[in-house]
């Protein structure tokens, strides 16, 4: 639902996008942003459906989804606090390519494709930061793709907790059910349980209700990664 709380600089710089831009940008853009907020399990906009927006994650977190043609259900990244999604005005792509939904309570900054349009003609600056956005995010889809044609369910499992672990402490928090863990990855949730039970007693994850601790999270990483990391180190 739309919130009509306007939309501080201040809040607005909390974005990583939006970081080093001066004062009257941010306040230029927070003026024409809309605050939308959601319930976990909401659909934000389904695939397919008209596009035109810029969606900006402030609070909760997001999950993008893509149904195959056999009706099958993937899960293909989590947007958390400060990510952006949704089809780019800049590249006028008309249709969403996924479905957004929201996994917990979602707070989103939206910028319309009108409003984005009347700011890009004269705000290069804008522009750059929103290319840059788009980069990154076409860079994850390569590594999606990576990922789903080459590696194993358990080494999909693996990335998925270093990918999305809260690392505020000594140990890792990833605060994923076992069920939002499957539907990331595209399989069955008895399938990421039983790879669970597996790394609990090789000492790798601690499973509690609603979270798993990574106690090792560099027995996680694939081989090649394992070699790059130990060179690095």
């Amino acid at each position: 639902m739309i919130n009509t709380l306007p939309i501080k600089h201040s809040e607005l710089r909390e974005i990583p996008a939006f970081h080093d831009l001066p004062d009257e940008q941010t306040q230029s853009i927070a003026a024409v942003m809309v605050r939308r907020q959601y319930a976990p399990g909401q659909i934000i906009f389904m695939e397919g459906e008209q596009a035109g927006s810029l969606w900006f994650v402030f609070q909760g977190r997001v999950k993008i989804i893509k149904q195959s043609l056999n009706g099958r259900i993937q899960g293909l990244c989590l947007m958390n606090r400060g990510k952006c999604f949704g089809s780019c005005p800049l590249f006028d792509m008309k249709k969403n390519p996924a479905t957004a939904q929201a996994l917990d309570d979602v707070t989103l900054f939206v910028l319309p494709e009108e409003s984005l349009q009347q700011l890009k003609t004269r705000d290069a600056q804008l522009v750059k930061a929103l290319l840059h956005i788009y980069s990154q995010r076409l860079e994850h889809l390569a590594r999606v793709s990576e990922v789903l044609g080459s590696w194993t369910v358990s080494d999909r499992i693996n990335d998925c907790l270093l990918t999305y672990a809260k690392r505020d402490s000594d140990e890792p928090i990833v605060e994923l059910t076992h069920e939002k863990l499957a539907a990331l990855i595209g399989t069955v949730r008895e399938v990421v349980t039983r790879h669970l039970s597996l790394l609990e007693k090789e000492g790798v994850v601690r499973n509690e209700n609603g979270r798993i601790i990574l106690l090792n999270p560099n027995a996680l990483l694939p081989p090649c990664a394992c070699e790059d990391h130990k060179t690095s180190a």
